[in-house]
């Protein structure tokens, strides 16, 4: 038997599951997944690489996220003569979600409920600190148009371009795939979790080239409990068919529509925050700030509407 090792985000979990779930593989392969994070007290941080060190002795094949902190031309050093080490890229988008801030989780979740939203909508949460009135708010989010805040074509470019970028030189073809059919397949349950269809093609990727057949089905989505839905103004611009502004989205232990979500979203974001802008990483603060001033603008008596 070969040995397979799997060094990654938690994106490792499913990957580990579709490739063991072919007959084929299984034959001629173990796979283990070393996770590159850890969690402590509620929060993650980048895992020890000592683990990983002790697996790659007698492993065949490594398949790796390359985390900057880990020493990686040492780590490949010491796997056998005739190994193989294949180089995957993180794949995270905002494709659905081009006015969420990835770089500044804000963790909402109310007192006796697991549902959580990871991030905050920059635009959402400029109109809760300069509306502070909770109707309005969701009032104006549901009936706003996105594409005025944020230039929702070029996000998608961006987002394709990264993932490009991200898999050049590696035997996978992820963004292609992601430009072809996000508006027909719901692609990412959240930004940093794809959905099933993606991981098949990762998947499908490394089991041609291994030699072995793709997969002949897929198991039930282990992702797709935590979801976040997509505003009604980026399903027109998108032209989304997998999703209506009617869709129910699984937040762990709730169901929402879009209207619900937003109104738990304004309802957590007040408990936690009041009225108060969320809290902004140093390095990133002038990045966030311009959407806030923005808004402020738009809200203001002598704004004009979004044409």
């Amino acid at each position: 038997m070969k040995k397979l090792v799997l060094s990654q985000t938690c994106q490792g979990t499913v990957l580990e599951t579709l490739l063991m779930s072919s007959e084929a593989f299984r034959r001629d392969f173990t796979c283990t997944f070393i996770p590159n994070f850890e969690i402590r007290d509620g929060k993650a941080s980048l895992a020890s690489s000592a683990q990983l060190e002790a697996a790659l002795h007698d492993c065949n094949i490594l398949i790796y996220h390359d985390v900057h902190n880990y020493n990686f031309p040492a780590l490949l050093a010491r796997m056998p003569a005739g190994s193989m080490a294949v180089k995957i890229p993180y794949i995270t988008s905002t494709i659905y979600w081009p006015t969420h801030d990835y770089l500044n989780p804000c963790w909402l979740a109310p007192r006796g409920s697991s549902a959580l939203i990871p991030w905050p909508c920059k635009v959402l949460s400029g109109m809760i600190t300069t509306l502070r009135h909770r109707d309005r708010c969701i009032d104006a989010y549901m009936n706003a148009d996105l594409a005025c805040h944020v230039d929702v074509d070029a996000n998608t470019v961006d987002q394709v371009a990264y993932l490009r970028k991200a898999e050049a030189g590696s035997i996978f073809s992820v963004a292609d795939y992601v430009a072809e059919h996000h508006a027909s397949v719901q692609l990412f349950h959240l930004i940093n979790h794809p959905t099933l269809p993606v991981f098949a093609e990762v998947a499908n990727s490394i089991l041609q080239y291994l030699g072995l057949p793709p997969l002949k089905s897929l198991p039930v989505d282990p992702f797709g409990n935590h979801q976040m839905p997509v505003h009604p103004s980026i399903i027109k611009h998108l032209k989304l068919t997998w999703c209506t502004e009617n869709t129910r989205y699984l937040l762990l232990d709730k169901t929402l529509t879009f209207e619900e979500y937003v109104a738990f979203y304004v309802d957590t974001y007040i408990e936690k925050y009041q009225y108060e802008p969320y809290l902004v990483n140093i390095a990133t603060r002038n990045y966030i700030t311009a959407p806030f001033k923005k808004l402020k603008r738009l809200f203001s008596s002598k704004a004009k509407a979004c044409r």
